[in-house]
This record gives C-alpha cells, sequence and structure tokens, in this order.
C-alpha cells in the first residue's frame, strides 16, 4: 500500500484579480490550471480541454460548469466530469484563501 503524497500549497494571485463569476489560468510549473470563482466557492482545473486542446479558462461560467469555447462542452467546477460526454473529465485541484487574501492551489 502506498502512501497518499501532502498537498503543496501554491500561491496564485489574490482574490481581487479574479472576476467575480468566471476564471482566468495560472502556471504551476508546468502545470496549466483554470482558476475560478464562482457562487462564493472557489475551484481548479486542469487548464485543456481533452477533446479538443482548448483553454479552458478562456470559456464562459454558468450554473457551475464552464464551457469549452472549442466546441461548447460543458465541464463541471466541482467534479471536472464533461456534461454528457461519455467518461470525459479533466483533473481538479483543491483551492483555499489564506488570510490576506491569497488565492493558492495544492498540487
Amino acid at each position: 500500500m502506498s502512501e497518499a503524497r501532502a498537498v503543496e500549497w501554491k500561491p496564485v494571485g489574490k482574490v481581487s484579480e479574479w472576476p467575480e463569476q468566471g476564471g482566468r489560468q495560472v502556471l504551476i510549473g508546468a502545470r496549466r490550471i483554470g482558476v475560478y470563482r464562482w457562487a462564493d466557492a472557489w475551484y481548479a482545473l486542469k487548464d485543456i480541454c481533452p477533446h479538443a486542446g482548448v483553454q479552458l479558462s478562456r470559456g464562459p461560467v454558468e450554473d457551475g460548469k464552464v464551457m469549452c469555447v472549442g466546441h461548447g462542452w460543458l465541464f463541471d467546477l466541482a467534479s471536472g466530469e464533461a456534461e454528457g460526454m461519455g467518461g470525459f473529465s479533466v483533473a481538479t485541484y483543491p483551492v483555499r484563501l489564506s488570510d490576506d487574501g491569497t488565492v493558492e492551489v495544492g498540487v
């Protein structure tokens, strides 16, 4: 049995840098991650559509989902699952806010 790897928290910006109901891309090493603020919660997804390779964070966010602007697929911010697309999904990452308003992503 292997041990679970500890999450390493990386600062990616201040809360004020995000739209109220949307996302933007951050880079953590070689990882491209879309970080989203939606309905007073925070989410992070791998920022590449598995179907079209498009940057997901360029798409609009509505009803807790981000739309890929390549072909209109909808990805759930909480689970990373593509709605109605038979098992396609993107990785998710934990997000937290520090006391000073810094957004941190766990990798």
